[in-house]
């Protein structure tokens, strides 16, 4: 592992300040390191062995503290003189040092894989089930309400919703990586292009989708891979976090597609044009009209289409 920075984070410094600093730093860790052994421990010369440990550690102060001296007169402020001597003794703990995180096993990956899968799947059947409540409650929808497959998705929602359950647990998933599943900026930012992609379906897309996940699910509600005690939800209790419930995700789903439909996503075309002003290079100018042949417009032919995907 590298030394730590003496320097506090963010700060730009000068080569020969910062060795100053580094020094006051390594003399401070050295003290530490020698007033540990004792007298006992000290291997010194065939002398008094306490006397040339006491003189080992005066001598090393004398020099820590003419360092600060000299640092202190080129202009190095006091707090980092200080920060540099607490960081070596360690009394405080290194900057820019953060921990790093454990590879998870073999089992646990593979439990978070299959849960991000079940978690893709649930919100995707919560997007088409709001999707078609918002059709039928504020236009005319082609297709009728359905009670009984109504009733069939919701339990097929529940199925799936157990299921993620019992991989969060049985991977005993961290704060963390929930936050990273189904709680950061990336989710919501997922959930507004999921919007923006079934408010763009047709009515027959969104029954034909609706039907599909209405079809009795005839798996087993934990899969047979999973150990009995992840049945019991020890780890989502221990962490206190528990992945969004189906009503959740389907409130979500409708705030979305609504927003999308009133064009309040904010991921519109300005957010696209203002990434393309800050990549391209500023000296460059660009004309972005169409090149326009001697012979005058051409008219653009009408995209051939080979009939809806199967």
């Amino acid at each position: 592992m590298p030394d730590p920075d003496p320097v506090p984070t963010g700060v730009s410094i000068s080569r020969w300040k910062n060795t100053l600093l580094r020094q006051v730093h390594d003399l401070a860790a050295e003290f530490v390191r020698i007033e540990s052994l004792g007298s006992e421990g000290y291997d010194g010369n065939a002398g008094d062995a306490e006397t040339e440990w006491l003189d080992h550690l005066d001598a090393l102060t004398a020099v820590r503290e003419s360092t600060e001296r000299i640092a202190l007169s080129a202009g190095v402020p006091q707090s980092w003189i200080e920060h540099a001597r607490d960081v070596g003794a360690g009394r405080i703990a290194a900057p820019g040092q953060p921990e790093v995180p454990e590879e998870p096993s073999e089992a646990k990956q593979f439990y978070l894989d299959m849960l991000g899968v079940d978690l893709w799947n649930l919100q995707r059947m919560a997007f088409v089930a709001a999707a078609r409540e918002i059709r039928l409650s504020d236009t005319g929808y082609q297709f009728g309400r359905d009670p009984l497959a109504g009733r069939d998705y919701q339990r097929n929602m529940e199925l799936l919703n157990t299921r993620v359950c019992a991989l969060a647990d049985a991977a005993e998933i961290t704060v963390h990586e929930a936050e990273k599943l189904w709680g950061t900026a990336q989710t919501a930012d997922a959930r507004h292009m999921a919007a923006a992609t079934i408010n763009g379906w047709d009515d027959l897309a969104v029954e034909f989708a609706w039907r599909h996940y209405s079809k009795p699910n005839r798996d087993a509600a934990l899969p047979p891979y999973l150990p009995v005690e992840a049945q019991r939800g020890e780890a989502l209790h221990r962490i206190g976090v528990r992945p969004p419930s189906p009503q959740q995700l389907l409130d979500h789903a409708t705030a979305a597609l609504r927003a999308d439909s009133a064009g309040e996503t904010g991921i519109g075309h300005q957010g696209i044009e203002a990434a393309v002003d800050v990549a391209l290079p500023q000296d460059s100018t660009w004309n972005w009209a169409p090149e326009l042949s001697e012979s005058g417009p051409v008219a653009a032919e009408p995209p051939q289409s080979s009939g809806p995907d199967p």
